[in-house]
């Protein structure tokens, strides 16, 4: 499945976007009880890659891994890498956005999270004005990933929205922590759940600068 989503991009709404290069496979349920979704990154073409070629290299694929266990190990809420498979294919990447596209060899990252459910993807029903999906997928969200919250209360989503707050300011809290620097912090890349989510451009911030991007683009 890959999912769809709007999203607001550097300030201004992009309209509709989705999983360009992510394919959920399904859910699992671990010993312990804990509801695990499995997606692979770079596998391939979706119906929202667009003029992209829903592939990844093997460079970022490492970025992801390496980053989101790092993460983990310090304690920031996070997406989990669960592999790292070469496809043996090559991929064309212009790396530096310069006009010199080079083959880069091709990989896939699965990655896990209790859900990958984004902001974007309420928003895009938002923004459709379907109040009914909007409302089913909320519902489903706060049954399925927000088990203290009652699901029959008719105060769930005043609850929900307040939970979803604070977990995105202790995210916040946590970057500023560790100096961490997202590159493409936008609604269609932050986690309902207030996980750190989609591992593109990113940096680290060792010296206080306001105009710092790890974004080359």
């Amino acid at each position: 499945v890959a999912a769809c989503y709007g999203g607001h991009q550097f300030g201004e709404w992009a309209g509709q976007l989705g999983d360009g290069r992510a394919i959920v496979l399904g859910d699992l349920t671990a010993p312990d009880g804990q509801r695990w979704e499995l997606q692979l990154k770079g596998a391939g073409l979706t119906p929202y890659s667009r003029r992209a070629d829903g592939r990844a290299v093997l460079r970022s694929s490492l970025r992801e891994y390496v980053c989101s266990e790092a993460m983990h190990h310090l304690g920031v809420p996070t997406t989990r890498a669960l592999a790292l498979v070469a496809t043996g294919e090559p991929v064309l990447r212009d790396m530096f956005y310069d006009g010199r596209a080079e083959m880069e060899p091709g990989a896939i990252v699965t990655r896990v999270a209790p859900s990958f459910v984004r902001f974007g993807n309420f928003e895009i029903f938002a923004a459709r004005g379907d109040r009914e999906r909007l409302q089913q997928l909320a519902d489903y969200v706060i049954r399925h990933c927000f088990p203290e919250i009652d699901a029959d209360d008719p105060q769930r989503h005043a609850q929900w929205f307040a939970e979803i707050a604070r977990r995105t300011a202790v995210l916040m809290a946590h970057w500023l922590r560790v100096g961490f620097v997202h590159g493409v912090m936008n609604t269609d890349n932050l986690s309902i759940l207030g996980l750190t989510i989609d591992y593109g451009p990113f940096g680290w911030i060792d010296v206080f600068d306001p105009d710092f991007t790890p974004n080359t683009t």
